[in-house]
């Protein structure tokens, strides 16, 4: 059973406004389209373990081949074959379906989401998150959102988990760090580990706030370490520019992502409206999976990001339009090459002008005819 629904013509009109305000920014930025492949083996998606097999859509009886579950795999499979030879940095901006499948108890859901996003991979500079965040907020901006959405990003590092956990390598690692990422305290109560741990670790639950502050108590807890001196900056300088674009930033240590494909900083931009929240967008570092295709490659980071367009779709303004759309009509058939001559002008006049083919005499009827188009006038050919 699939759960595959067809889109109205006004959200692909919406999808499509959406999507050439996103390239637009993009491309300002020097970012280029590709268009990596919906399909990906099997093998290549399993390799960095980005994702549950039982989520990949197959398209052959044993699953060698799978549509794609998300954009990032294959820009980077493909900046290690086709664009071995082009300069680093590589800016890249892709926009698609991704596909995968829910299991529930008694069928199988098929899902599709339209996503646009950007790649920035082999920069050499410690911290290629500014940019990409920029462009993040920049492209968010463009967008005409509702007035009472407000936008947070939540973001957080595996390299904060891994100062947490790292302690514990030999103590219940993954049951602990399990518990932080779901958010667990009934089996973090039951874990036998020192009762002042439980306390600390219990609290990091609830840790989640403005960057700068985070970090301070970080340190009380952990010390002084060039993981949290490094994110000092980096998040000094995205608090400038997320307070000019009016996006509130929020450190979460324990927040991971669902894909096992990032490494280093991960973010979500949250878009709240009303009692309602959305997640807008995802991104982050994936440096190892770079190392996975590019062995070879001297500078090994990635860093990105992609919209879900289907969730923006539902936070934009409905549009108005100055624009007129205007019923063309004659009620001679010899009128036609007339009609379509005055349909051109009105187009250069920048109207949408339709063109009735037939000959019509009834007025009832070309009102009609009229509102059938969607058109607030008719024009009538003499």
């Amino acid at each position: 059973m699939t759960d595959i629904k067809e889109i109205k013509l006004v959200d692909v009109k919406n999808n499509s406004n959406i999507i050439n305000n996103l390239n637009s920014i993009y491309k300002l930025w020097g970012y280029e389209e590709v268009s990596p492949s919906f399909i990906n083996t099997l093998e290549t998606i399993k390799g960095r373990g980005v994702i549950d097999e039982n989520q990949v859509v197959g398209i052959v009886s044993n699953n060698a081949l799978c549509l794609r579950p998300e954009m990032t795999t294959s820009i980077v499979k493909l900046s290690s074959t086709r664009l071995i030879n082009k300069k680093r940095p590589i800016r890249l901006f892709t926009n698609g379906m991704v596909f995968y499948k829910k299991n529930n108890k008694n069928s199988i859901k098929l899902q599709e989401n339209l996503q646009s996003g950007i790649e920035l991979i082999g920069y050499d500079t410690k911290s290629p998150e500014i940019e990409v965040i920029n462009i993040l907020f920049d492209a968010i901006d463009n967008i005409n959102l509702k007035d009472d959405c407000n936008l947070c990003l939540l973001v957080s590092t595996t390299k904060i988990m891994d100062l947490i956990l790292h302690k514990y390598k030999k103590n219940n690692f993954e049951e602990i760090k399990k518990s932080l990422v779901n958010f667990d305290q009934d089996n973090l109560s039951k874990l036998e580990i020192d009762e002042d741990d439980k306390y600390i670790l219990k609290d990091l639950l609830f840790t989640r706030g403005e960057p700068i502050e985070i970090l301070k108590k970080l340190k009380t807890i952990y010390g002084t370490s060039k993981t949290l001196d490094d994110l000092n900056f980096l998040f000094e300088t995205l608090s400038k520019i997320s307070n000019r674009y009016g996006v509130k930033i929020q450190l979460d240590p324990t927040f991971q992502p669902h894909l096992n494909l990032y490494e280093g900083i991960v973010f979500q931009l949250i878009g709240e409206n009303g009692k309602y929240k959305n997640v807008i967008a995802k991104g982050g570092r994936y440096d190892e999976l770079v190392r996975f295709f590019s062995p070879n490659e001297k500078i090994f980071n990635g860093i990105g990001f992609t919209i879900s367009v289907d969730i923006l779709r539902n936070l934009i303004k409905e549009e108005k339009t100055d624009k007129k759309k205007i019923l063309l009509m004659f009620k001679d058939s010899y009128l036609l090459e007339k009609g379509m001559n005055e349909q051109k002008v009105q187009q250069k006049k920048g109207n949408i002008a339709v063109l009735h083919l037939n000959p019509c005499n009834d007025l009832t009827k070309a009102n009609q005819i009229m509102r059938e188009n969607n058109c607030s006038e008719i024009l009538w050919v003499n």
